[in-house]
């Protein structure tokens, strides 16, 4: 039987190489990278009585990936609001809704602070299909952009967190992939689908500090960006946007 993905900071220790997280942290300049990625370790055997144990946790249940805690694939407006109150305790009318203009889909957006611990405030985009009006997609995004005070090194240790949860959450193993290095300078820490090809997706995007800029003769320090977003998708080759017709242009 598919169990219900929640969201949270849980799971055995990954197995995949996290060489490009360190050198993601390198390039932010934290003072302890090796801090930010725990190298894998090989376990020793386990006794028998918990050889049996592992064996679970090596094969964990399916997961289903059915949106984000109480707001699910297909609901209203009107219910996906109600969902954010039911979650987050947040008056109906607080959040932010607005529209892509280039996919004409609906956003309803909303800050929360400590959604995962040590990584500060949190902004979540639900996303309303174009044609059905309904939930299509949930973005979560962290980092420097959305909280000036957040720490490099704590986005990184989420990333990681998350990471760790999700290789062992039982996505279907055709369909992972971890700290891949994208074209556009940001890594992949994860990706997967369940078995209904809906998708996880977890992006670290971090900009090196530029040139420290000079006023009234004083030298003002330069932070880097870094930002981590975690995307639920409910059909990422299919997605319910807009788009233009062939053979009109």
């Amino acid at each position: 039987m598919a169990r219900q993905l929640h969201f949270g900071a849980a799971g055995r220790s990954a197995t995949t190489s996290g060489v490009l997280i360190v050198l993601c942290a390198l390039a932010l300049g934290l003072s302890s990278p090796a801090t930010a990625f725990a190298a894998p370790q090989q376990p020793a055997a386990p006794p028998p009585a918990e050889a049996a144990q592992s064996s679970n946790q090596d094969n964990p249940e399916p997961v289903k990936v059915g949106g984000f805690r109480s707001a699910h694939w297909g609901m209203t407006e009107a219910q996906v609001k109600a969902a954010i109150h039911k979650d987050f305790n947040s008056p109906m009318d607080k959040e932010q809704a607005g529209e892509n203009p280039s996919e004409r889909t609906t956003v309803l957006t909303v800050t929360v602070n400590d959604l995962l611990e040590g990584a500060g405030k949190a902004r979540i985009s639900y996303i309303l299909g174009y044609s059905t009006k309904k939930l299509i997609q949930v973005n979560i995004v962290w980092g420097t952009t959305i909280d000036p005070q957040a720490k490099p090194e704590q986005i990184v240790a989420a990333a990681n967190q998350l990471r760790t949860l999700f290789l062992s959450s039982g996505y279907d193993r055709d369909t992972l992939a971890s700290n891949v290095a994208t074209g556009d300078g940001s890594i992949t820490v994860f990706q997967g689908q369940d078995s209904d090809k809906h998708m996880t997706l977890l992006r670290l995007v971090s900009t090196p500090a530029p040139p420290s800029p000079k006023q009234h003769g004083k030298t003002l320090s330069a932070r880097p960006t870094i930002v981590l977003q975690l995307s639920y998708l409910l059909d990422p080759q299919n997605p319910d946007v807009y788009r233009l017709k062939k053979g009109l242009f």
